[in-house]
């Protein structure tokens, strides 16, 4: 491992780029793949149950977010304890993830046993839709130890330093999902509970994958029940660097949330309109998001080093995939938002309401690819508070705020608004930010000064 990350100040960075962001890239385009194909098969059954989908995601991603926060903060203390040679430490970090886990699904299953009809209320779902929801996700709570099991677990193997693995595990159940959903929705006839269904048994067979690497010493670590004791310790140091990861996934959750509520007041259409168009952009993103995986621990060993150029080259490199990625998204669902959105239903009121919404929404997309990188830049480089701030500005500290704002002096455009322009100033602000920050370090483009290079 030593020799590996020796390779992060020395080899070239494109290289580098490819090699660290495509399979975290790869993981979260099936992942999005398989949700966009999910709700596909759902929109057979209505768009009252499309709706239902739209409030149960925030739902499910609040618990995706507990799941990669804590596999993140485990995977940061795993690569750090085997790169000083302590793996009795790296191996009890994973221990810690699985019965941490197993309590989480436990806890969940039971609020959703006990509360469920309130919490979709609390999460905007109506009365036309909240049975839909509550089929769908009564299953979803019921197997959410899986969900943990599986989020957190795939971050660690990515820690341990196997993303190929990591990779081919999120296939492999995206491919299960596919494969499950018509036979549980149509050919047995459960419907949207169908869809949970398919969702949790794909999870399960992920699981079972990543316990036989663990349990088999296919990689660094080898499991054992002595592992599995809790130590307050060790999950201090694991959400010490977790609980950013958490808040930043669940803050996109809480304004979806809002969002819904909001749209609760114009009917269940808005709230299936909002849902499918965020898929969409999701999709968009996560080629972004994988890139910012593969830029943080290049920027953040290259800071170590203090070797500033390639700090800059870096952030260059992937500012330009990023912002041309999200350009390309942006472009073709300004052009065409009635076909990207057909895929999912042909039901004419949605798609007119869908169309006009998706251009609106996708109009400052290309600033998103570049106030992703910058946030990174701050996160690699140990910035605590900027890189907090940044993490939550775009969701909560702006979209949050201008959802009510706008939608109390223009109504439903008002929801559809509010989101360019939280784009707009994220960016705006992140900006402000990372031209100080660069400025200080004496790298920002143009400057004729700069660090020297530690060999």
């Amino acid at each position: 491992m030593a020799g590996n990350s020796a390779l992060m100040g020395e080899e070239s960075i494109t290289k580098l780029l490819i090699r660290f962001s495509f399979p975290a890239t790869v993981s979260m385009l099936v992942t999005a793949t398989y949700n966009i194909v999910d709700t596909i098969f759902v929109g057979r059954l209505g768009i009252e149950a499309i709706a239902a989908l739209s409030i149960a995601f925030p739902f499910q991603m609040l618990l995706g977010a507990l799941g990669i926060g804590t596999g993140v903060g485990a995977a940061s203390l795993i690569s750090r304890s085997l790169g000083a040679n302590q793996k009795d430490v790296a191996t009890k970090a994973v221990g810690q993830v699985i019965t941490l886990s197993v309590i989480y699904g436990i806890i969940i299953a039971g609020v959703g046993w006990l509360y469920l009809d309130q919490i979709l209320v609390l999460f905007g779902a109506t009365p036309e839709i909240i049975g839909f929801a509550g089929d769908y996700m009564s299953v979803i709570t019921s197997g959410s130890v899986m969900f943990f099991l599986i989020m957190s677990l795939n971050n660690v193997v990515r820690g341990e330093g196997n993303p190929r693995f990591s990779m081919n595990v999120m296939i492999a159940t995206a491919v299960i999902n596919v494969i499950l959903d018509p036979i549980f929705i149509f050919v047995l006839g459960l419907g949207v509970r169908g869809a949970a269904v398919a969702t949790v048994l794909a999870k399960v067979i992920g699981v079972i994958l990543i316990f036989h690497y663990f349990i088999t010493g296919r990689g660094e670590i080898k499991i054992d029940a002595a592992c599995l004791k809790l130590s307050l310790s060790n999950i201090r140091k694991i959400y010490v660097i977790g609980f950013p990861a958490i808040l930043m996934q669940a803050s996109i959750n809480l304004s979806l949330i809002i969002a819904n509520n909001i749209l609760g007041v114009y009917g269940h259409m808005p709230i299936a309109t909002l849902g499918l168009i965020f898929r969409l952009i999701m999709f968009a993103l996560m080629p972004v998001i994988g890139i910012s995986q593969g830029l943080l621990p290049i920027i953040g060993y290259n800071f170590g080093a203090g070797k500033m150029l390639r700090i800059r080259e870096a952030l260059l490199k992937g500012l330009l995939l990023s912002v041309g990625v999200v350009t390309f998204f942006g472009i073709i669902y300004f052009s065409w938002p009635t076909l990207f959105l057909s895929i999912f239903t042909d039901d004419r009121e949605l798609l007119t309401l869908g169309t006009g919404a998706m251009r609106i929404m996708v109009f400052m997309f290309p600033l998103i690819g570049a106030q992703i990188v910058f946030t990174t830049y701050f996160q690699a480089a140990g910035r605590g508070l900027p890189s907090l701030l940044l993490s939550l500005l775009r969701e909560v500290l702006l979209f949050i705020p201008l959802l009510f704002i706008l939608s109390s002096l223009f109504g439903l455009d008002g929801v559809w608004y509010s989101r360019p322009l939280s784009d707009l100033f994220a960016f705006l602000i992140t900006y402000i930010l990372i031209y100080r920050e660069l400025k200080r370090l004496k790298i920002f483009p143009g400057e004729s000064k700069l660090f020297a290079e530690k060999n």
